[in-house]
């Protein structure tokens, strides 16, 4: 930078000496005129005027073969009567040799000046490959916002508290259940159970004596009906139900009395009067009606022919239902604590990780997992390729050796990018197919194709399938290869045949490609 400032000072100087001679001059400076490969140095335009006319820079400076590494914005100075304006930029190149910096034409009012050539040696760093170490890429990892990290504490805690508080409620419907008996009551039981439930009925109106009547009346009808005397009890009119029992007892399907059929008619007269006429009946005809219908129902259960053996099956029947829904509701338990310990974990996962993440957590496919992880984009060789990849991309093993690895953890996938010298008459493809020979790759199927990377970037796609006899498995390859003056840059992938979701992370891979400027 010293010689620099010096550089800058001289060519000031001689500004000065010859101001009398031109009113214009324009020059240009560098900070060295040697750097090594990738290295920046200096490139400074300045005019010194006194004339104030106008200045105008190109839309887009051409240093080729130099690249733009950085541009600054103009500078303005005033020096008496003189305006000086200087313009910077950082300048690099990646390959070894002597180069020139082509000349700027700027346009001042209506004349146009030219800078000079200037001469740039760029030189290559010796590298010692076994003596020293070479440390992996690695991951760029960000700093969680402490107010995020509280929420992402709290969110699933409270997510675990609510599936524990289901489970809570699930596990004491489930103790209840447990704990429920099986009860059965044959018709007989329900009318005598309904019978002395009416007989602590009070009948202090008119109102109340209606509905006293209307439910002995229904005990009795309900009886017939769940006893299979007369399915349609419930809705029969007094003269109805008569006139079925009448016609049974003639059938011999039922065997009652003329007396027991001529008390139920008189207490459904007594019913239809105090429900239609408002009949007030005194209390020796209420307890006499009750105890009619209770000799009524007795009287007609002894009266069906195997009663009892009638009210075993169905006691059978009704206890193995019971048997069968609270089976059916234990598993329903069961399948509801299952859920919800799923959904409580699943929520957890999702709110921590995102969804396909934490769906691919569950998933026994690693090469789901593998597409749907964070992948690591970075910037590999000194060509300043920038590609994604699972992992990575670490130096190999070979200490000789700087090739670029990534090998998936069940090593169905392999990516490899290294750099190659490109010699005179080099025939790429033969020398690939003798690498995948040496490899122990046999029936290589070879295809080719140019691919566009985008901003003018093309490539050589060298593509197929072969057995590789290392393993006995057939494998798809994808070497995509860049020629960048005296070397070629290859990029190596080789993943499982007929397997669409290994296609889609090696298109992701093609996808990213790109060089940074």
């Amino acid at each position: 930078m010293v010689n620099f400032f010096l550089k800058t000072v001289i060519c000031l100087f001689i500004f000065q000496l010859s101001y009398s001679q031109d009113s214009t001059l324009v020059s240009s400076v560098v900070d060295t005129t040697s750097i090594k490969v990738g290295e920046q140095f200096s490139y400074k335009i300045i005019i010194e005027s006194d004339n104030f006319q106008e200045i105008n820079f190109p839309e887009t400076f051409n240093f080729s073969p130099f690249t733009i590494a950085d541009q600054f914005p103009t500078d303005t100075n005033y020096l008496k009567s003189k305006k000086i304006i200087s313009k910077k930029f950082n300048l690099t190149h990646f390959d070894e040799g002597s180069y020139s910096i082509s000349p700027q034409k700027l346009s001042i009012g209506k004349d146009i000046y030219t800078t000079e050539k200037i001469d740039i040696d760029v030189i290559t760093i010796k590298v010692d490959t076994v003596s020293k170490k070479f440390f992996d890429i690695k991951e760029i990892k960000f700093t969680d916002d402490p107010n995020s990290s509280i929420f992402k504490i709290i969110t699933p805690l409270a997510l675990f508290i609510l599936g524990c508080l289901v489970l809570f409620f699930i596990y004491r419907s489930y103790k209840k259940l447990k704990s429920t008996e099986f009860f059965f009551q044959t018709p007989f039981e329900k009318a005598v159970l309904s019978l002395q439930e009416i007989e602590k009925s009070k009948l202090d109106n008119q109102k109340d004596l209606k509905e006293f009547y209307t439910r002995l009346i229904e005990i009795v009808k309900r009886y017939f009906e769940d006893d299979s005397i007369d399915p349609n009890a419930m809705e029969s009119t007094s003269n109805q139900l008569i006139s079925k029992l009448k016609l049974l007892k003639t059938s011999k399907k039922i065997n009652l009395s003329e007396n027991t059929i001529n008390s139920l008619a008189e207490v459904l007269g007594n019913s239809d009067l105090v429900k239609f006429a408002r009949l007030e009946m005194d209390q020796n005809t209420i307890t006499s009606d009750q105890i009619k219908i209770k000799e009524i129902i007795s009287s007609t259960k002894k009266s069906i022919p195997n009663n009892e053996q009638r009210d075993n099956e169905k006691r059978k029947e009704e206890e193995l239902k019971f048997q069968k829904k609270l089976k059916n509701k234990k598993i329903r338990y069961i399948v509801s604590s299952a859920l919800t310990v799923i959904l409580t974990i699943l929520a957890i996962l999702i709110f921590l990780f995102g969804a396909p993440k934490s769906i691919d957590s569950l998933s026994l496919n690693s090469d789901k997992k593998l597409l749907n992880q964070d992948w690591v984009e970075s910037v590999y060789t000194e060509f300043n390729l920038r590609l994604q990849t699972p992992d990575a991309l670490v130096r190999s093993s070979d200490s000789l050796s700087n090739d670029l690895n990534y090998i998936s953890k069940n090593g169905s996938i392999s990516i490899s990018l290294y750099v190659k010298t490109k010699t005179e008459n080099q025939d790429v493809l033969n020398d690939l197919l003798e690498d995948f020979q040496i490899r122990n790759f046999i029936n290589i199927i070879t295809k080719e194709e140019q691919l566009e990377l985008g901003d003018g970037i093309k490539a050589n796609k060298i593509f197929g399938s072969f057995n590789d006899n290392n393993i006995n498995a057939k494998k798809n390859y994808n070497v995509i290869i860049f020629d960048l003056n005296k070397n070629l840059l290859f990029l190596e992938m080789i993943f499982e045949i007929e397997n669409n979701i290994q296609s889609q992370i090696i298109d992701k891979v093609l996808n990213s490609l790109k060089f940074e400027k």
